[in-house]
């Protein structure tokens, strides 16, 4: 799926995606690329939250639970404090109606579950980041 230039929308877009499955790190943030973001990648809370001290970013796109339930609501309110203006996702194979209350009531840009549709979770980054560029 290479995508030709007028294609990549997200040019300039900074985006880190924070997920502990190996496979799914090789995979999607790839995909991302080809879309125009500019991707750093983390493993941990841990090696996300020094993405996020050393690097500003447009968009976050976090497992729910990366090492420990829910630790993935952590990351985004420390990618929230960097960047208030940050367009946050969490993406999670295990949904439940409590987390996606919480995510509701922190105000989280979208609550995806895996597998994801990658045309879905690419609409919905391109129309978060439109709404928040118009704010």
């Amino acid at each position: 799926m290479v995508l030709a230039a007028k294609e990549r929308t997200n040019v300039g877009h900074s985006l880190l995606f924070v997920d502990d499955e190996p496979s799914i790190r090789l995979t999607l943030p790839a995909i991302l690329e080809e879309s125009g973001f500019e991707i750093r990648v983390a493993d941990s809370v841990q090696s996300a939250l020094k993405e996020i001290s050393s690097h500003k970013f447009d968009v976050l796109l976090s497992d729910l639970n990366i090492g420990e339930p829910r630790d993935g609501f952590s990351v985004v309110k420390a990618a929230r404090a960097a960047n208030p203006r940050c367009v946050a996702i969490l993406l999670t194979g295990y949904p439940d109606l409590d987390s996606e209350t919480e995510s509701i009531k922190k105000e989280l840009d979208g609550y995806l579950v895996k597998p994801a549709d990658i045309e879905n979770l690419l609409k919905t980054i391109e129309q978060k980041l439109a709404a928040r560029m118009r704010r």
